[in-house]
């Protein structure tokens, strides 16, 4: 409990672990564990109280995000690597969108990008982190960071089995729509932080594309993430348009 709550720069040493080591598949296992319980119940649930635990789960994001920067102010290391601008990021503010607006659209568009950008953009957080060479499996950061890429992957799934999104070829569309609203802030953010938003000034620790950023430069780099991102996004469609189809033949 000693370095529990401690930022990686206040620590005295990496005391982190590898990737895909034991400490990593055991994190990954319990996290997949905690979510199909909890989407069980979200199953078990009636209309309204689905309504009501999914209000709860996109309010839990902010709230949760908040006190982490809370924990930093107060440690004296918060900057504007923290600032919630990262791709996962934008759950926090998506998914109280979806939950919230009157405008149907608008809740649709939130969803879908959810289903198709947000969930493939944590998947390859989660196996590909980058805080894993810093903490221990068992500080604050390091669950805070498995809990929180495993929350906004069940978040967009509960809302597809609610029936809040219905996943069709323009769903690709809609989801890229979102992220090219949210682009030139990022961009901008970039630029006046010196940081390093959506990973599109460089790629961070554990990048499958470091290889690829190291030995043949930027171009390569970008063009590389801007696939990535449309690979992940149709693979996700597809997914979830096998899953559509299933599910409404079980229902004639």
């Amino acid at each position: 409990m000693k370095y529990f709550w401690l930022e990686k720069s206040l620590l005295p040493q990496e005391m982190g672990y590898e990737l895909f080591s034991v400490e990593h598949i055991i994190s990954l296992l319990i996290l997949i564990v905690i979510n199909i319980v909890l989407y069980s119940a979200f199953c078990r649930l009636d209309g309204k109280k689905q309504d009501i635990f999914l209000k709860i789960c996109a309010l839990t994001l902010p709230i949760v995000e908040a006190f982490k920067i809370i924990v930093l102010i107060i440690e004296g290391v918060f900057d504007a690597q923290y600032f919630p601008l990262y791709l996962c990021s934008i759950g926090i503010f998506i998914f109280p969108v979806a939950m919230f607006a009157k405008h149907k659209m608008i809740s649709e568009y939130a969803a879908e990008t959810g289903l198709l950008m947000v969930i493939p953009g944590s998947l390859m957080a989660l196996l590909f982190p980058n805080w894993i060479g810093f903490y221990q499996p068992f500080s604050f950061l390091s669950i805070y960071s498995y809990l929180w890429h495993g929350l906004i992957i069940l978040i967009p799934i509960c809302m597809w089995k609610k029936g809040m999104a219905v996943i069709k070829a323009e769903s690709i569309i809609h989801s890229f729509v979102v992220l090219a609203i949210l682009l030139p802030i990022v961009l901008i953010c970039d630029q006046f932080f010196y940081q390093n938003y959506w990973f599109l000034e460089r790629p961070d620790l554990n990048n499958p594309f470091l290889f690829i950023y190291e030995q043949y430069g930027y171009t390569l780099y970008i063009t590389c993430i801007m696939l990535l991102a449309f690979v992940m996004c149709s693979l996700s469609f597809c997914v979830f348009s096998v899953l559509q189809k299933k599910r409404i033949g079980k229902t004639k």
